[in-house]
């Protein structure tokens, strides 16, 4: 008893000590902000070259963009110039920040923008956010409030809010993991390698799309691919509101950018068979868009890309590359006719 006494006293010590000290060492105020704190540096890399180099369309999109699709070609195509912007396993809320601290600070504002997606991501606003606040602190600045609310705040229930005000070891465990997990990858190889962060993303991109690597089968999806065929997700009119999505329209309508939304062919669903429910949401989120003056193009049931021509869930072989370029080069060209 004496010996679980001891026990106690010294585990509530320790809790003692660094509710105390880890404000300090952040600081941070106490009681806790709820959300993350990114600092103030923005990455600025892609706005600085979309500047120099005055694209008329910028492709926005996770590392499907970057492994799937041919720029050049796509370009030849289009018969306009093309810009590639991939932020490797990110989703709405890395989109939306892109679009807020790069392209509406930028003196030159691309004429179009191509965001492409898959599924139900455009409202799922906690979709590849968690664990990755190294990656949104890339784009995010001091002062996110609509991040930290539909990406945090509006997933916490009351208990979970508490916690994270007034047990800063539970606020901060994150930022500690994330912050050993950054300098890992990004610092500890710099006295034998020169590679930047960007150089770091797209070597970790490339080795784990090799076609050597003991793939997962199509259909084992991941517990955070999976939330996004639930009902409560498919469930388009109740995740609208609340998503990134109404706020990337806005920031293009407001600087005169054309945005069009392209849902891409993906292997998740081999042999076309896809959750109930995915045919009404997307027939929703097509009637949103419309009525928002949103161009929309799905090419997800093209079955001229199988399940052969794909190395994982999103990701295509490098021989299928140009049947993919093709495909979304058709989607877009009656887009751009004038008047559309």
């Amino acid at each position: 008893m004496r010996s679980f006494l001891r026990y106690f006293l010294l585990l509530i010590a320790t809790l003692a000590a660094l509710t105390l000290y880890l404000p300090v060492h952040y600081g941070v105020d106490y009681p806790a902000q709820l959300g993350p704190k990114f600092d103030a540096d923005i990455d600025m890399t892609y706005r600085d070259e979309i500047t120099a180099e005055r694209p008329q369309i910028v492709l926005l999109g996770n590392s499907m963009v970057e492994a799937n699709v041919d720029p050049p070609a796509l370009a030849e195509a289009l018969g306009r110039t093309v810009y590639i912007v991939s932020y490797s396993n990110t989703a709405s809320s890395m989109w939306y920040l892109f679009i807020k601290n790069n392209i509406v600070t930028s003196p030159y504002k691309p004429p179009i923008l191509v965001i492409v997606f898959h599924d139900t991501t455009l409202t799922s606003p906690r979709y590849k956010v968690d664990g990755r606040l190294t990656a949104l602190d890339k784009l995010a600045g001091t002062n996110e409030e609509v991040l930290t609310q539909l990406a945090y705040t509006n997933h916490m229930n009351p208990l979970e809010k508490f916690t994270k005000r007034y047990f800063p070891l539970i606020e901060f465990g994150s930022q500690i993991r994330d912050r050993i997990d950054s300098f890992i990858r990004y610092y500890s190889h710099r006295p034998f390698f020169n590679c930047g962060k960007r150089c770091v993303d797209s070597a970790f991109t490339n080795t784990f799309n090799l076609r050597a690597m003991n793939l997962p089968d199509a259909n084992d999806l991941t517990s955070e691919e999976s939330a996004l065929y639930t009902n409560a997700y498919m469930n388009f009119s109740n995740r609208i509101d609340e998503s990134f999505l109404p706020e990337i329209i806005r920031l293009c309508k407001e600087n005169s950018i054309a945005l069009i939304l392209v849902r891409s062919k993906t292997n998740s669903f081999p042999g076309g068979v896809e959750p109930v429910g995915i045919s009404n949401y997307m027939d929703s989120l097509g009637d949103y868009l419309a009525k928002n003056n949103v161009q929309f193009a799905d090419f997800h049931s093209d079955p001229r890309l199988s399940s052969k021509d794909f190395m994982d869930w999103f990701h295509v072989f490098p021989e299928a590359r140009g049947t993919y370029t093709q495909i979304l080069a058709e989607a877009l060209k009656p887009l751009l006719e004038p008047g559309r």
